[in-house]
């Protein structure tokens, strides 16, 4: 006997679209395995048109749930979630078990949207809800800074492999080669043998504006 006071949306969440399935608190099929295109706004909104429709049918809020999906399920919840909607993600291990129970071994993404919404359905199945907006948003700069910082860190490394292989002595005089001293030097005399023409007047006026301008910014 079935005694849920909500419709479960199952959503199997793909790269470039998902599949949702809606059933009523008994298991009933209100809306047969429907095709969601991420980048299409006819298709989200239709989406979100359906889920609003089957509400009004029964009389009863949804909860949506959707698998976990590394990054692909990210747009789709955020999406559902600006609507006003209960969305909930999924752990793949929980959706994983019970595709092993069936016979059935092969991914079908329409059967799967149907699986997931009766697991929606189940007693005390365990859910993550979504952090909020600016903690995702937090969440992506922090990755990206230190994405960014992996990369300077390689282009340093680059940059005292060629400095070790034409110029080693270089190494000697700058703990930091990418300091702005030691830029400039670079970008005006790449070579020991420019640093040996070069007029050390010219040097040092050079160090002096560059010096005046970094005291300035601060």
């Amino acid at each position: 006997m079935h005694n849920k006071n909500y419709i479960s949306v199952g959503i199997d969440v793909g790269s470039a679209f998902s599949f949702m399935t809606i059933l009523a608190p008994d298991e009933t099929v209100i809306l047969k395995p429907f095709k969601i295109t991420h980048n299409n706004k006819d298709s989200l909104e239709r989406a979100v048109s359906e889920i609003k429709k089957a509400e009004e049918l029964y009389s009863l809020e949804s909860r949506i749930f959707l698998e976990s999906t590394g990054i692909y399920h990210f747009p789709l919840f955020c999406y559902l979630v600006d609507c006003g909607f209960n969305a909930s993600i999924i752990n793949p291990i929980i959706t994983h078990s019970t595709k092993n129970g069936n016979i059935r071994k092969v991914k079908n993404d329409k059967i799967d949207s149907k699986g997931i919404a009766k697991l929606g359905l189940s007693k005390d199945i365990p859910v993550s809800q979504f952090p909020a907006k600016l903690v995702l948003e937090l969440r992506s700069l922090t990755r990206k800074y230190y994405d960014l910082t992996d990369e300077r860190s390689a282009h340093i490394n680059k940059l005292k492999g060629d400095l070790h292989t034409v110029f080693p002595q270089y190494l000697d005089v700058f703990c930091d080669v990418t300091g702005k001293t030691s830029t400039m030097i670079l970008r005006q005399y790449g070579t020991p043998d420019k640093i040996l023409r070069g007029h050390k007047k010219t040097m040092i006026e050079k160090y002096q504006k560059l010096h005046e301008r970094s005291c300035q910014s601060f």
